[in-house]
């Protein structure tokens, strides 16, 4: 070992037994309602703003019930400090009696001071570069960064799976106990609903109540995420499913999960499937279990190893199917191209920390607003996977498979003849006028002739997408439809759903369930995806009136 390993080596048990402090003190301090400021101060938590009433009686009490324990923290905190300061003036002097240039000194200096850090590696790097950098690693660096930086470790692109994932879980059960004790704060502080203001106006509602509520609300629905993507995970290891790997866990803002269903960097095939609109991490478990559906559907007819994976790295635009059926829009494309670059790197990722000298097929599949998200990622973003697969798609943001990037004949989309969503024409809100002004319309001729007044609104409605989808059926929101044959690749049936009409039926259509059916058991469409993620190109079954694939 060279004279700046063994530096290193020691900084970091050093820094290691500082943070243990500090996370000694944090416990603390969480358990007695204090918070421990940038400063090293300890006070008490504020769970809301004072109301516009607020008496300065009940400040100053907050302000002198600070309870015992805080000097304890205090104690901690200092001991902490101290000993990172400790650490720090050791390391600085040593590495000024090392051989080197003084950039280097300061460099490594500098690394060496930033507590806990000084072993990760630089930003920028490609995930086959943060594979070596791992890999050079001991068992012991690898487990100590785990236990320190889990929320870092666990996004890390090129990192095997079983890191990926002992982080994330780790980083799954400290979130929940952070989110856990911040509910309890918040529920055990409640300010009035309503605040005095004067003999005029008497009680108004408080603010700080109002606050306190979207706090609880907000809370609560991050930990619904958490519990959606516990019950995602028990999936694994059971009903004959492989063990469940937590690749990507965060609850900010709609919330991100990676679930795979199987270790993707033994697996000779890995299928990643990218949701669309209204996906978040409280949609966990159906989209899990989509993708553990496929896994057992590939199973059936294929002994090679696989791993079936949700993927939700991207802000996937928050709108239902009402949103839809209502506005005739799918959002933009914005969306779309950021989650093209976050799943290119997950791809170069899987790549990356894949096993040596095992066959290794890689499929993406997209529904909805998530084929947006591959056609982007295929186009502009460089990934190749071996075949790619469309479901309930409002256009891949191209008109030909060709510029995929992938020969035509790997490229295959399925579209349920009663998904309302595929046959969306672009620029749909200039329809929207006549859209209402038909449905009224039939709603009136249905009402004078004894029929059905919403039956007929809605075949009236329906009247103006029918006439613009039939001077463009291949026409969709985002460019040509996948599932037609001017797209150019293989289109397969996905009409067949268990209990559901296989023939165009305009309630049901207009109902949009049919987009949600491309995973149901025993239907056309899993059975299809199941044989083209085998690689069993000549069973699967084309659409009627389409040209038979031809993939090889």
């Amino acid at each position: 070992m060279t004279a700046m390993a063994a530096l290193y080596r020691d900084a970091a048990m050093g820094v290691s037994d500082a943070q243990a402090l500090l996370r000694t003190a944090e416990d603390l301090a969480a358990s007695h309602g204090l918070v421990i400021e940038a400063s090293g101060e300890v006070t008490l938590a504020a769970p809301v703003v004072a109301g516009a009433g607020a008496r300065l009686a009940e400040s100053e009490a907050m302000v002198t019930a600070i309870p015992p324990a805080a000097q304890a923290v205090a104690d901690l905190v200092g001991r902490a400090l101290a000993l990172a300061g400790e650490v720090d003036n050791q390391v600085s002097a040593q590495l000024a009696r090392l051989p080197g240039s003084a950039a280097a000194v300061a460099a490594a200096g500098r690394l060496a001071g930033d507590i806990g850090r000084e072993m990760l590696p630089p930003a920028g790097l490609t995930p086959q570069e943060t594979h070596d950098w791992w890999q050079a690693l001991s068992q012991q660096a690898q487990d100590q960064l785990i236990r320190e930086f889990p929320a870092t470790i666990g996004w890390m692109n090129g990192l095997p799976a079983t890191a990926r994932n002992a982080a994330n879980r780790l980083a799954m059960i400290q979130e929940k106990a952070s989110l856990e004790r911040e509910l309890a704060q918040l529920q055990a502080h409640p300010p009035p609903a309503t605040d005095y203001l004067d003999a005029k106006a008497g009680y108004v509602p408080n603010p700080a109540f109002v606050q306190w509520q979207a706090q609880i609300a907000g809370i609560e629905h991050q930990l619904a995420g958490i519990s959606a993507l516990q019950q995602a995970l028990a999936l694994g290891g059971h009903g004959h499913l492989p063990p469940a790997y937590l690749l990507g866990f965060s609850t900010a803002g709609i919330g991100k999960a990676i679930v795979a269903f199987g270790n993707p960097d033994t697996a000779d095939t890995t299928v990643t499937y990218v949701p669309g609109v209204g996906t978040a991490l409280t949609g966990a478990l159906g989209n899990s279990q989509r993708a553990a559906n496929l896994w057992q559907q590939a199973h059936q007819h294929s002994s090679q190893s696989l791993s079936s994976i949700f993927w939700l790295d991207y802000n996937a635009p928050q709108l239902s199917l009402t949103d839809i059926a209502r506005d005739l829009q799918i959002g933009s494309t914005a969306d779309a191209v950021a989650g093209a670059k976050a799943l290119a790197g997950f791809q170069a990722g899987l790549a990356a920390a894949h096993a040596a000298g095992i066959p290794s097929r890689r499929v993406l599949l997209g529904h909805s607003y998530g084929s947006l998200v591959i056609g982007e990622a295929a186009a502009h973003d460089g990934v190749r996977p071996t075949d790619i697969v469309f479901v309930g798609s409002p256009g891949v943001g191209l008109n030909q498979a060709a510029r995929l990037g992938i020969p035509v004949s790997h490229v295959w989309a399925g579209a349920n003849v009663n998904d309302p969503v595929p046959d969306l024409p672009p620029h749909t809100e200039a329809l929207l006028p006549k859209v209402a002004e038909d449905g009224a319309a039939g709603a009136v001729v249905s009402l004078l002739a004894g029929g059905n007044v919403k039956q007929g609104a809605e075949e009236g409605a329906l009247t103006p997408l029918l006439i613009a989808h039939a001077q463009d059926p291949s026409a969709s929101s985002f460019g040509t439809n996948p599932a037609a044959p001017a797209f150019g690749g293989n289109d397969f049936t996905a009409n067949f759903v268990p209990g559901e009409p296989s023939t165009f039926i305009l309630p049901y259509f207009m109902s949009f369930k049919a987009h949600s059916s491309y995973w149901a058991p025993r239907s056309a469409s899993l059975t299809n995806m199941g044989y083209i993620v085998d690689g069993l190109y000549h069973l699967v079954i084309s659409a009627p009136g389409s040209p038979a694939g031809t993939a090889g």
